[in-house]
């Protein structure tokens, strides 16, 4: 966790014309940090320190020009510090959080058939590859191909797909297994349709807050919480090591553009697993490369807005926030009588929607 920047720095970083986001950093996000870092041993001070300071990072590091000029409005309509720290709840629970997935103790790698029927099917489907699959096994499958039966970031092979002979090993290669990622959660688009229940609201709140932040298109290309939901769209799918992949589910890795060279990017490890870069062979950069030039690349937009949300994350402390709450969702069997367990309840509730599907 981080302090907010003073407003000098902060002057550095957020545009001089217009000055609103400027003006509201200092006028509300400051002050907001300040009286939550004054509440002491107030048993929410922690927390709503840790809310304003998502509100200042977002506003710091926004996912679009846009989206900092909402939230700047969206700051200045507060009345009061706790209405600033209900707004930071809000973007944890349905911006930040959508990224922070929950796969158990132990890295899955997404299953595959037996060797044989494994084979065919994939030989199969590779004659007719979908340019938007339309479920999980579909974008697997299109995506090792357009990757090259490989991770995208440490070009390990998958042993699934070398045993089947849809692929070979080159000199000084190793295997690994794979997982097909979605950038973007395919529990998205897992609702009812016609049903108004709590996952709905959810879903649909997310679509809002990026439709709001100038995202239109991607709420058009993923489908806007519809019966056509379409997450399983090669743009945002990724074929990434287990330990990669959970890694990227857990907000701990992500990926920033660098300027100048397409579909390439800096592989960002939190502070926290920064020795991983060692152990599994990450490197400091990636270039993705279509190696089916006619199955689309994991899309630039959907990285950085992932990205946003971990450099966020990471700095307002809301990232080891989630983490002490998604272990004492598995591991509380029953809650504190002194209230101390609120936000476990709170989150469990809020997270029934964003189960697989």
């Amino acid at each position: 966790m981080t302090a907010l920047p003073s407003v000098e720095k902060a002057e550095e970083l957020l545009p001089r014309e217009p000055r609103t986001p400027l003006s509201v950093y200092r006028t509300f996000v400051l002050p907001a940090e300040e009286a939550a870092l004054n509440l002491a041993k107030h048993q929410n001070a922690q927390t709503r320190v840790i809310q304003a300071r998502v509100i200042g990072y977002l506003l710091l590091y926004p996912p679009s020009p846009q989206a900092r000029m909402m939230l700047a409005r969206e700051i200045s309509s507060c009345s009061g510090w706790e209405a600033v720290y209900d707004l930071g709840a809000k973007y944890i629970r349905h911006f930040i959080i959508l990224f922070r997935k929950s796969r158990g103790k132990t890295p899955v790698p997404s299953s595959h058939p037996s060797r044989p029927s494994f084979a065919h099917d994939v030989r199969e489907r590779l004659q007719d590859l979908q340019r938007a699959p339309l479920d999980h096994s579909s974008a697997k499958v299109s995506a090792l191909a357009r990757d090259n039966y490989r991770c995208m970031v440490t070009g390990r092979v998958d042993t699934p797909s070398y045993l089947s002979g849809l692929t070979s090993l080159s000199p000084g290669e190793i295997g690994g297994y794979s997982n097909c990622c979605h950038i973007f959660p395919d529990s998205l688009a897992n609702i009812v349709p016609g049903a108004a229940g709590p996952k709905e609201q959810d879903a649909v709140t997310v679509w809002t807050i990026l439709k709001r932040f100038g995202y239109e298109d991607i709420c058009e290309e993923l489908g806007f919480a519809s019966t056509s939901a379409n997450l399983h769209r090669l743009e945002n799918i990724m074929t990434l090591d287990v330990i990669v992949h959970e890694q990227f589910d857990r907000m701990n890795l992500w990926f920033k553009a660098i300027d100048g060279q397409d579909n390439t990017y800096k592989v960002v490890l939190a502070p926290a697993v920064g020795g991983l870069a060692r152990l599994v062979a990450i490197p400091e950069q990636v270039t993705f490369v279509a190696h089916r030039p006619e199955l689309p690349l994991p899309s630039p937009k959907y990285l950085r807005i992932h990205a946003a949300c971990c450099q966020i994350a990471h700095l307002s402390g809301a990232a080891e926030h989630l983490d002490v709450i998604f272990r004492d969702m598995e591991e509380l069997k029953v809650l504190a009588q002194d209230g101390s367990s609120a936000d476990v309840l709170t989150y469990a509730l809020h997270h029934r929607w964003a189960a697989p599907v």
